[in-house]
């Protein structure tokens, strides 16, 4: 039988069965309380879930319990049945009978909060004694404040108002409590009847949430202003909005209900004239701060600081977060906001989840968080921030103050667990968390003693917190209120997720809303609205698919994933045809135009040509064809181009030799490539050899036109030796296509007739071919520097003699010239850099100095013929990007499975395209493991760079460091390279290295 107050009808009078509530079958089959403690339990169950009966086999968490009335009921047990129950035992036996025999030999309760004798100076509780030190440190900012604001519809009688809110502020001593100090120690100062600084306004209805969130960013002076500020924005005659700025040293979450209860009361007793006639409270914030003094001395609360030092020892210093900035030395703490929510379903399948796993909703949304963050960069140690009430005594329940306690939740993301897994894991940490959240969070962090920086929180850098303080019911006599959201420009942390739950009338789940506010030193609105999109997205998946590992629920949408590959895919536009032929090509259009200059000599397009024809046929006639590897060891000059371009002619591809390298280094090459012979210019080598001086009078006579020899641009033409990381060097071997492919069809790097080229790269570097087949490929003039290495003296003499137009040259010898010889700059029109990270500091000096000059960063390894990225520099404020894929290249930033991951995560960085090399000569094992199949289009393959990237939200990519160089420091994964390019993008560095010695960064400068 269900009694009711009257039947349900519909709007024809008939009954609305849909309307009748559903039967609590259970309620029917319960079993009664046998003994005092049952019974006592049955009703502290009730009293605290607002239930009128609960039964012994009934569940606290199947009920609707979670953290935060856990924390209510063990204070009660304690006030009533003077023992201690633990969480975990809520927890493991959290059915009545179960419980009720635990408490049998539980410990006798702690001591209460009780009134107590004030001394003369009042200490700080050590959660005050945190906030009050932290703003002392810091440049003045809101951070701590507390906004809470109330909409009132209707005839507000202002002078009621006021008076209500000073006896609310008599009522509670936090709230009329100043904290000056001596010698640096502060203390409590409480006054008797402040006045309340009160700030009257009005508003339009759509200015109201810029009013409001100027108004919520007061500066408090906790040494002199009450922690409280009053402002009423007067909307419309019957419309107003009570907001109260409170600080976070005089309240927190759980505080607003009693604050918005008394308000009530006390306004309806002053809107009749009299003074609010309730109870006073049994004890004041003053009482539970010298109380938390006290009880931190027993062995108990010692014990729980050990657990805390062994739980965090090692814990991250700093969390790694797709930031679109790198952090400043000192944070802002300005902030934004954005919300997102989640359905119905989702709450439910949590809900469940954490129901079947013995956990609860918060422990599944921690799990999804933390595993959230890790995809997205943080590694597998990340470690949460949350707040606990700290009101563990009966008596705090009805006081306003800073209760709240922080509890760092470390979150083990390693193995690839399940979603389920995982909230196993996160529900066992919780609940040893739990267990020991009596420590102030101060304390723990005063014990750990971490590197301090104002930079960031100690010990966790991000905040989860799920709202579910009971909200307030207020009646004011002729007044509809509702709260009002106020914009919040601050953050105290990276990232605060805040996610409330919404239920509908029957108290099924409705859905979870959700605030995540971020840093704007570090994030960009639309990434922080990114983060979290994917965190909704990632909770749905895990919902749906909780035994799947946490590492293969999709972090992006098929629209995202495609937006991100064709950002890093660029249309192919290279001709179908051999280096050689390009050559020709050119010769045959401006046949007196200069190709190459070299020590006051110069070589026309018609004479280069024609000279490499005829040591085409002469290797020809020596036995050269097509399919051979011909090794080039001649110095540089024009007798090295001329026999690049014969080879080529001849059907074979060279190697190119450095003269300056050892003999029995190049003769190493020579085998590994097995070269058919080595083309010299009277050097000797143990080779068979084709020496261009002794046989110049032979080749001299040899048909000079164009041979015409069929060939595919697929065939092999060039093989460049890279360093390996064995220490034996790896034989890069590319087709024609892969070099034309790079050097034909790009604007960034001037290849045109009317440039002037200096060629002064070693011949053993990739950037020896873009610097010398480049401009010949498009009809330009290249200057070539006599001597093997590069000279930056003669760099400059040949720069200003010959009217260089476009410098390439590397990032180290570019900070040189900058520094040494500037006059470079003077004359041409394109600087490009790239090979190490480029410094900003010379960057931007040559931008103001020489705004002519047209700056390139390039970014590319030898297996895709050099340049794959380029980033065109027109500002610097930080480090360099490398930029986008050149026209026909592709760029891919991928997580360990080969998937795309989101724009501002670091991943490994693919290049393919046009470009990429056909592998390493000799070495299949190596090539299979750097040269793999791509997922993204039939037949390609991708190099694997070994270098880790981002992309940013402007869709360029940024240059994150090695990801074989990844080392720990204090349990903070960390990217030396990227240390070294922030200390290089200081103004006053040059150059910067960054090596690990014993455990411990290592930065060196040059200044």
């Amino acid at each position: 039988i269900v009694p009711l107050a009257e039947l349900p009808r519909t709007a024809n009078g008939k009954l609305d069965r849909r309307a009748l509530p559903a039967p609590d079958f259970a309620a029917a089959s319960r079993r009664r309380p046998r003994t005092v403690t049952e019974n006592v339990l049955c009703g502290l169950f009730a009293e605290v879930l607002g239930l009128d009966e609960v039964g012994l086999d009934d569940g606290f968490f199947d009920l609707g319990g979670h953290s935060l009335l856990a924390a209510r009921l063990i204070g009660r047990v304690r006030a009533v049945l003077g023992v201690e129950l633990g969480i975990r035992d809520l927890f493991r036996t959290p059915a009545v009978a179960g419980l009720a025999e635990v408490l049998g030999d539980a410990a006798p309760a702690r001591p209460p909060v009780t009134r107590r004798e004030r001394p003369e100076r009042l200490p700080l509780s050590f959660a005050q004694q945190r906030l009050w030190f932290v703003d002392q440190a810091e440049e003045p900012n809101a951070g701590y404040d507390v906004p809470r604001a109330l909409r009132l519809r209707g005839s507000l009688n202002v002078a009621a108002l006021q008076a209500a809110l000073a006896d609310v502020v008599e009522r509670h001593e936090s709230l009329r409590t100043v904290f000056p100090s001596h010698e640096g120690e502060p203390w409590q100062e409480i006054l008797t009847a402040p006045s309340i600084p009160w700030e009257f306004a009005e508003s339009t209805e759509d200015s109201l949430p810029d009013v409001l969130a100027e108004a919520a960013g007061h500066v408090f002076d906790l040494r002199t202003e009450l922690p409280i500020r009053a402002h009423l924005v007067s909307v419309a005659a019957d419309d107003h909005v009570l907001l109260l700025v409170l600080h976070h040293i005089a309240s927190d979450g759980w505080s607003a209900a009693p604050l918005w209860r008394d308000l009530a009361t006390a306004y309806a007793a002053r809107v009749d004239g009299e003074a609010p006639g309730w109870a006073p409270l049994p004890v004041q914030y003053a009482d539970y701060t010298l109380w938390q003094r006290e009880v931190l001395d027993e062995p108990e609360i010692t014990g729980q600081l050990a657990f805390w030092r062994d739980t965090l020892a090692g814990v991250p210093e700093e969390l790694a977060l797709p930031a679109d900035r790198v952090r400043p030395a000192v944070a802002s703490h300005r902030g934004g906001s954005v919300e997102f929510t989640l359905g119905a379903d989702v709450h439910t399948g949590l809900a469940e989840l954490a129901r079947h796993g013995g956990a609860t909703l918060f422990m599944a949304l921690q799990a999804g968080f933390a595993a959230l963050l890790s995809r997205l960069g943080a590694g597998d140690d990340v470690p949460l921030g949350t707040a606990v009430a700290g009101r563990g005594d009966t008596a705090l329940d009805d006081l306003a103050g800073f209760f709240v306690n922080t509890l760092v939740l470390r979150t083990d993301v390693s193995g690839q667990p399940t979603f389920r897994q995982l909230l196993a894991r996160v529900r066992d940490v919780g609940l040893a968390a739990l267990a020991h959240a009596d420590v102030p969070f101060e304390r723990v962090v005063e014990e750990l003693n971490p590197v301090r920086s104002a930079a960031r929180h100690p010990l966790f850098q991000v905040m989860l917190v799920l709202q579910n303080n009971a909200t307030a019911r207020l009646n004011l006599p002729g007044l509809v209120t509702e709260s009002v959201a106020v914009r919040r420009d601050v953050a105290k942390f990276d990232l605060t997720a805040g996610i409330e739950e919404n239920h509908a009338a029957d108290g099924s789940p409705a859905g979870l809303t959700g605030q995540l506010e971020y840093a704007a030193d570090l994030f960009d609105p639309a990434t922080a609205a990114s983060i979290a999109q994917r965190f909704a997205r990632f909770l749905t998946a895990a919902v749906t698919t909780p035994d799947v590992p946490v590492t293969e629920l999709d972090l992006l949408t098929g629209e995202e994933c495609a937006a991100l590959l064709a950002q890093g895919t660029t249309a192919a536009t290279a001709p179908a045809m051999r280096l050689h032929e390009l050559v020709e090509r050119q010769a045959a259009w401006a046949p007196d135009a200069t190709a190459l200059v070299f020590e006051g000599s110069a070589l026309t397009y018609r004479q280069l040509d024609t000279e490499a024809n005829r040591l085409a046929r002469h290797l020809i006639a020596e036995g050269v064809g097509r399919g051979d590897l011909v090794g080039v060891h001649i110095g540089r000059s024009p007798r090295l181009a001329v026999a690049l371009l014969a080879v080529l002619k001849a059907g074979a591809a060279y190697t190119v030799l450095d003269t300056e390298f050892p003999a029995e280094r190049l003769v190493g090459a020579l085998r590994r490539t097995s070269a058919a012979v080595v083309l010299t210019d009277g050097r000797s080598l143990p080779w068979r050899r084709i020496d261009v001086v002794e046989d110049a009078a032979a080749i001299a006579v040899r048909n000079g036109g164009v041979l015409g020899l069929p060939g595919s641009p697929d065939e092999l033409a060039v093989v460049m030796f890279t360093s390996g990381s064995t220490g034996v060097p790896k034989a890069v071997a590319a087709p024609h296509r892969a070099v034309v492919g790079t050097l034909t069809g790009q604007d960034y790097a001037g290849f045109g007739p009317d440039d002037v080229w200096l060629q002064c790269a070693p011949v053993s570097w990739d950037a020896f071919g873009t610097q010398l087949l480049g401009p010949l490929l498009a009809g330009g003039t290249v200057v070539l520097q006599p001597g093997q290495r590069p000279e930056p003296a003669l760099i400059e003499e040949l720069v200003l003699a010959h009217g260089v137009t476009v410098l390439d040259v590397s990032a180290s010898l570019f900070n040189f010239l900058v520094d040494e010889h500037p006059a470079v700059f003077g004359t041409v029109r394109r600087a490009m850099t790239g090979g190490e990270a480029a410094s900003p500091a010379h960057l931007a000096k040559v931008l103001r100095e020489y705004p002519h000059v047209a700056v390139v960063n390039g970014y590319g390894p030898a297996e895709t013929m050099g340049f794959s990225t380029f980033h065109a520099v027109t500002a610097v404020d930080g480090p360099v990007p490398i930029g986008r894929p050149l026209t026909g290249k592709h760029a891919y930033v991928l997580d360990a499975r080969l998937r795309p991951v989101p724009a501002g995560v670091v991943g490994e960085l693919y290049l393919a395209g046009v470009g990429t090399a056909h592998g390493y000569l000799g070495q299949p094992g190596v090539t299979a493991e750097r040269f793999v199949a791509s997922p993204f289009r039939a037949g390609e393959r991708m190099y694997r760079t070994g270098d880790l990237a981002r992309w940013t939200g402007d869709g360029v990519l940024a240059y994150a460091g090695r990801a074989d160089d990844q080392v720990k420091i204090r349990g903070f994964r960390v990217e030396p390279g990227e240390v070294q390019a922030v200390l290089a993008a200081h103004e006053g560095v040059t150059q910067a290295a960054v090596v690990v010695r014993d455990c411990v960064l290592v930065g060196y400068v040059v200044g």
